[in-house]
């Protein structure tokens, strides 16, 4: 540390009379820096007196019983933080080295994503890392990454439905799909090659509530009426990722449901068919998300399984 105001240089400063020096420069008061550091006071003064003998300067100006920092003490007082900032900094660090050696991570999930996703990338884990342990955890469907991915909620990858660009975050698109209609194989729309959306008019619909992704929902049904959709003549809320709940309805003859064609292939019944709905172009996609800065150990060697668009892309895999 280098204090040139003063012509002071020395090599070596104990933090921890850094950190006491810090207590006392921000308390102006020897007994609270003694509470809020768990000491005697005794030994806060005796701490600071040290360092004031070290460096050869005065630090805290004692008298008229208040205690004031002198102009060397507020210089000491930035170059303080700085180490202080730096040494945390640098822990913080290799405690991801640390940490990186423990090959286990978390990844959260929303509701509802494509039903190959998850457990594709899970076989491939277990394949090809079959050391690294991966648990998974719910997440809102409008969760927020600087949430999300925060360190202390433990999440290492997000996997969700829509990714606004956020500093310090990293999003990579692993599928998308268009909206479709799933229908009774029976019902006679299902000879269409593509349902015009005037059609679904008056015909029971079973879909996710507004709530439970709001644009989405204003985007789907907003577009649907301006191609000539007038509404239900029933409508079944489903919870939020209860794909077969819904398709349930559907199989049985009970309402229609707008889903993607991977959700209708994964129900696997055969009385369930999907179509595209003519002129609705919105695409699903899902994004997985992360820290760019904890890409150390378990996190990198997990980022290289992931996948690329699956299904009607509109533009290539890609990292922001």
């Amino acid at each position: 540390m280098l204090i040139e105001k003063f012509g002071l240089s020395f090599q070596v400063v104990d933090v921890r009379q850094l950190r006491c020096f810090i207590a006392v420069a921000e308390e102006l008061h020897f007994g609270r820096a003694a509470e809020r550091l768990h000491v005697a006071q005794p030994a806060v003064s005796q701490t600071v007196k040290a360092l004031e003998r070290e460096l050869g300067v005065t630090l805290l100006d004692r008298s008229n019983r208040r205690v004031t920092l002198t102009e060397a003490g507020s210089v000491l007082l930035v170059e303080a933080y700085a180490v202080l900032n730096r040494l945390d900094g640098a822990t913080t660090v290799m405690n991801r080295l640390r940490d990186a050696d423990s090959l286990r991570l978390t990844i959260g999930a929303v509701p509802a994503l494509p039903p190959h996703l998850l457990p594709a990338l899970l076989t491939r884990v277990q394949d090809e890392l079959p050391d690294l342990t991966v648990s998974m955890r719910t997440l809102p469907p409008e969760s927020r990454l600087p949430d999300v991915l925060d360190i202390a909620s433990g999440v290492s990858l997000a996997l969700l439905r829509r990714a606004k660009r956020t500093a310090g975050i990293a999003t990579r698109i692993l599928a998308q799909e268009p909206v479709g209609l799933a229908l009774p194989a029976a019902h006679p729309l299902s000879a269409s090659a593509a349902v015009p959306p005037a059609a679904i008019s008056g015909l029971p619909l079973v879909t996710f509530p507004p709530e439970a992704d709001p644009e989405m929902h204003r985007k789907l049904f907003g577009t649907l009426a301006a191609a000539g959709f007038t509404g239900p003549s029933a409508l079944y809320e489903s919870a939020s990722g209860a794909v077969d709940a819904s398709l349930r309805l559907v199989a049985n003859g009970n309402a229609l449901s707008f889903k993607l064609a991977s959700e209708v292939r994964s129900f696997g019944d055969p009385a369930v068919v999907w179509r595209p709905i003519e002129g609705l172009d919105i695409t699903v996609s899902t994004y997985a998300a992360w820290r760019r800065d904890a890409t150390l150990g378990p996190l990198g060697r997990l980022l290289r399984l992931l996948p690329g668009p699956s299904a009607h892309p509109s533009r290539p895999s890609e990292i922001t």
